[in-house]
């Protein structure tokens, strides 16, 4: 029975216990809005409310402690004692009356604004002397600092420093530098210390500035110091810059007392060598986390992180190097900015996942076209285009974007070399012979993360670009344009090379005809044509192991070379004549080499030729005969021996 009883009467005693439950909470939030507190012998079971409550009216009380007595007006005072009023709520009016204050009295700043404005519109130095003056005796009655933390402060003391002698520069300086760590708080006074570096006449100034951020590195991951790095590191000559780099780089290097100052001097590649293997583990961990904080603190567009990620290529291995990337892929395009982290930004890619690049791809389609045009960012997009195994999104966002604007880059210095390259993939390295050897270094990094046959991407994107050549070649005044520059020979032979256009060899044949109808008339040459780059073009056909199918291209029923031999042996004594005899030179090994019959012919030909006439009269207008001496070698003469 008894048990029965306690049974059915359970459910009561539960809803009782409820009941007693939200009483309790009541009370509790009734001694809150009175008391601000709460007292643990009421509160039975709700301890952790109780610490919660606790923790909220502290921080109210300690930020109530921060604020200056002198400073808070009635007003303020009144919302903390109105028991109408929520916290969030007494928070809001506070921050809003906060902001009303000002440290000095408003009509004094409104008269320091009135001289500002006076001293920005003095044209005579006489009177800007004048204007200098006046400001700085102002000064003198306020708080640098407090009044170099707001808007006018900035603006009236960026001014000063700008227009005023070193003897006044020197005075502001000594009231602000003891307030130097204001930097990190204040981006006013951040703004003031990098108009001090970029206009102090005084070089003690820009070295305490230089010497000041050394010794508080730390510093550096906050959003406004991280300005003034940003601003000294850009003046700076490249042994202080490698000097700021390193400190970041060196855990508590203030702690370390028996680092030599030459090993700070040294590239970080370099310096890391003479630690002890306990303190590479260490630096490197070190720098891996300065990493994670330069994202987190959203420092990715800084000059200074990106030598600081230029500088984890040379340290860290394979695998850290992977985590980087992984690190730095959301926001990486910051590190475009710059030549440096461009340079960093190209080396990380080769550890970059397919879709960190196509990310990376998505976000500069809108801008492909410029920066092509970039002298630093075409590199970007040469790498991309060499390690990218979405060829895909490559077609669609990067080569198209080529395509549409095609002859302008063509025409553009380094749009030329983003055509280029087309024609050379990840692991052609060597044959890729004009690049520059620091640029090709770049662009043919590690790529450990690509997958794909080099060959197999270059075949999948490169078909729209011979489409366009294409275009421009088959039209003889533009070809003939673009062999007038050097550079353009070898896009001219690398088209050739892998297409064998029947239209564009017969252009180049043509030529060399209207070359030698110009010297049968004695007429300008040099005007119409550039014999020079045109033999420079032959040459490559005649001494590369990837022409013989180009020079064995079928034309009209004949190869191009036996065309070529035909022209040549049609005017001989005309050709031997003029600037043509390099290629004529270069055509008669090949077919020594390659075609005994028409070799036996050329030796026919040239047997006919009276070589000591041409000799003489040669030897009038040309001071070396260099290439006449090969010619006669190539059909075993000496010119001394034969009979005139």
């Amino acid at each position: 029975m008894n048990n029965v009883n306690n049974s059915s009467t359970g459910s009561g005693n539960h809803a009782s216990n409820n009941g007693e439950k939200k009483k309790r909470k009541q009370l509790i939030v009734k001694k809150i809005k009175k008391k601000g507190k709460i007292n643990p012998e009421t509160t039975g079971g709700t301890f952790l409310f109780e610490k919660k409550e606790k923790r909220k009216n502290n921080t109210m009380k300690q930020n109530m402690k921060r604020v200056d007595n002198t400073i808070l007006d009635k007003k303020c005072k009144n919302i903390m004692n109105d028991e109408n009023l929520s916290k969030s709520k007494k928070k809001k009016l506070i921050k809003e009356c906060k902001k009303k204050v000002v440290i000095e009295n408003y009509d004094y700043y409104k008269k320091l604004r009135l001289y500002f404005n006076e001293l920005l519109q003095a044209k005579d130095k006489a009177e800007k002397k004048k204007r200098i003056t006046i400001i700085w005796n102002e000064l003198k009655k306020v708080e640098l600092i407090k009044f170099a933390r707001t808007n006018l402060g900035y603006h009236v003391m960026s001014s000063l420093i700008i227009n005023a002698e070193e003897e006044d520069q020197n005075k502001l300086w000594e009231g602000l530098f003891p307030h130097f760590n204001n930097i990190g708080t204040c981006n006013f006074v951040s703004l003031i210390f990098q108009c001090f570096y970029k206009h102090a006449k005084s070089e003690k100034i820009k070295n305490d500035i230089f010497l000041w951020l050394l010794n508080h590195s730390k510093l550096f991951l906050t959003k406004f110091a991280s300005r003034l790095w940003h601003t000294v590191f850009k003046k700076l000559k490249t042994a202080m810059r490698i000097k700021m780099i390193n400190f970041l780089l060196i855990p508590n290097i203030n702690d370390i007392k028996n680092i030599s100052p030459e090993i700070l001097k040294k590239a970080p590649s370099e310096m890391i060598k003479t630690f002890n293997e306990e303190n590479k583990m260490s630096i490197k961990k070190y720098l891996m986390e300065t990493i994670e904080n330069i994202v987190e603190k959203e420092l990715l567009y800084n000059i200074v992180s990106h030598n600081i990620l230029l500088a984890a290529c040379e340290i860290l291995n394979e695998e850290e190097l992977i985590n980087v990337m992984e690190i730095i892929h959301e926001g990486c395009e910051y590190l475009i900015s710059t030549n440096i982290g461009n340079k960093a930004l190209i080396y990380l890619l080769g550890y970059s996942t397919s879709k960190h690049k196509k990310n990376l791809i998505k976000l500069l389609k809108n801008n492909i076209v410029d920066l092509c045009k970039n002298s630093v960012n075409f590199l970007l997009v040469i790498r991309l285009l060499k390690i990218t195994d979405d060829t895909k999104i490559l077609n669609d966002m990067i080569v198209q974007k080529i395509v549409s604007d095609f002859e302008n880059l063509l025409n553009d210095y380094y749009g030329f070399y983003v055509i280029l390259e087309f024609f050379y993939d990840i692991n052609e390295h060597n044959e890729d012979k004009y690049f520059n050897v620091t640029w090709k270094n770049m662009i043919y990094s590690k790529a450990v993360k690509s997958v794909k046959d080099g060959f197999k991407r270059k075949s999948e994107i490169i078909q729209p670009i011979i489409e366009q050549l294409l275009i421009v070649f088959q039209d003889k005044n533009k070809l003939n344009k673009y062999l007038k520059d050097k550079r353009y020979i070898f896009i001219i032979y690398e088209f050739l090379s892998y297409t064998q256009n029947e239209q564009v060899l017969k252009n180049l044949l043509f030529f060399i005809e209207q070359i030698i109808y110009l010297y049968k008339n004695e007429a300008n040459i040099n005007e119409m044509y550039n014999c020079k780059h045109i033999n420079d073009l032959f040459r490559r056909f005649f001494t590369s192991s990837r022409s013989y199918n180009l020079l064995s291209k079928m034309l009209d029923g004949c190869t191009f070379y036996e065309k070529l031999c035909n022209i040549f042996l049609l005017d001989i004594e005309i050709v031997l004549k003029s600037e043509l005899i390099k290629t004529f030179n270069n055509l008669f090994i090949f077919v020594k080499q390659k075609d005994i019959n028409m070799y036996e012919k050329f030796l026919t030909c040239t047997g006919q030729v009276n070589n000591r006439e041409i000799y003489n009269e040669l030897k009038q207008t040309t001071p070396k005969l260099t290439y006449f001496n090969k010619y006669l070698e190539l059909i075993n003469v000496d010119i001394n021996m034969e009979k005139e």
